[in-house]
């Protein structure tokens, strides 16, 4: 008998899962399109159990079976009360140390609706619920005024012929493993792309703007470049729209106009960040040294110079970087050396516009 694969098998469970679907999305180790997925339910809401299904066609089928336990019966397990804020306390054996800076930071964004619920095991000598997680949001819920806090936690159960001493160890030990699981093992960051989708869908200002710009330049952002017109660098589309133009205070402007340099140039290409960041340093810098806006026709001249110059747009900010090393033997912060690549390329082979004098002059091809 002809033995499958684990990859064929993974292959097989996906594609079986993926019939069930009328829009097909993407489902590999590191993430599952939940964003295409949604298209298939009412109101873009998806049951748990069918991401848990979802899951399960990438990994395989889970250890225990589901639906197997209750855990509401398992008294190890954490519950949930509202503790006096006199109740709650720190050990610093399982915490790091306060910041007053951390706190101020949650303090200004604090919403009540919106926290995470501190977690703690309770002293068994003492009654107190010793934070392990959670305990900046705490101090910032006290200077709220709140009289209590939330607080998921957990009771260390007595083992029969255990000294209180080792009791005390076993609820230290357990409380370090938790704090060091969330905060250094378990917790994933946010990715650029996951945080802007959510900032666009939950209908933020600026990442709706920016969104508004990214669509009108028959752009897409992606989390990953694949593609004509698509961003993954969703940070240099931040860093190129918050360049304000001087005499109006917009924002947005030469990121608008970055993007569409690069799809006149570069139709077929997806969309280098750090290079459309540069067009736009350059635009804004050229308007503040001259205070005129550069016309149209600039960006013909000088696409038409990159292009017979490097060729593709994913190559120029590679070259521009070598050339400044090759002259000055290091790297300095990679957009200042990129924008003032691109001005002094300009500077030798363009005609017809002034722009502005480049941070730092090195030879250009």
């Amino acid at each position: 008998m002809t033995k499958v694969s684990a990859t064929r098998q993974k292959e097989t469970r996906i594609k079986n899962f993926l019939e069930n679907y009328e829009t097909k999305f993407d489902m590999e180790d590191a993430e599952i399109d939940l964003r295409t997925m949604s298209e298939n339910y009412e109101h873009g809401v998806i049951p748990s159990v069918d991401v848990s299904k979802a899951i399960n066609a990438v990994l395989g089928d889970p250890f225990t079976p589901t639906d197997s336990i209750d855990p509401r019966e398992d008294k190890t397990l954490p519950k949930f009360a509202w503790v006096p804020n006199t109740l709650t306390a720190i050990q610093p054996k399982f915490q790091r140390d306060v910041s007053p800076n951390h706190t101020y930071k949650i303090e200004m964004n604090f919403d009540g609706r919106k926290i995470i619920v501190p977690c703690a095991v309770k002293d068994p000598r003492t009654g107190l619920y010793l934070l392990w997680d959670g305990n900046h949001t705490s101090q910032t819920c006290i200077r709220q005024g709140w009289s209590h806090v939330p607080v998921w936690y957990i009771e260390i159960e007595p083992i029969e012929d255990e000294s209180e001493e080792d009791m005390i160890k076993r609820m230290i030990q357990l409380a370090g493993e938790a704090f060091l699981s969330v905060n250094k093992l378990n917790k994933r960051a946010v990715k650029r792309y996951d945080e802007h989708m959510i900032r666009v869908e939950t209908y933020e200002p600026t990442a709706l703007q920016i969104q508004s710009i990214v669509n009108t330049a028959g752009c897409v952002i992606k989390r990953a470049p694949e593609g004509a017109g698509a961003i993954s660098h969703i940070e240099h589309c931040y860093g190129a729209y918050e360049l304000t133009q001087a005499s109006t205070g917009v924002k947005g402007m030469y990121l608008a106009r970055a993007l569409r340099f690069y799809r006149n140039i570069w139709p077929k290409e997806n969309i280098d960040g750090l290079l459309s960041l540069c067009l736009a340093r350059l635009f804004q810098q050229t308007e503040l040294a001259t205070g005129v806006l550069l016309p149209p026709e600039f960006d013909d001249e000088f696409g038409a110079i990159l292009k017979d110059l490097y060729g593709p747009g994913s190559i120029v900010q590679h070259e521009l970087k070598e050339q400044y090393e090759e002259h000055f033997g290091g790297l300095a912060g990679h957009p200042l050396v990129v924008t003032s690549g691109l001005l002094c390329t300009y500077a030798k082979h363009g005609k017809q516009f002034r722009t502005a004098q480049p941070e730092t002059v090195f030879p250009v091809r």
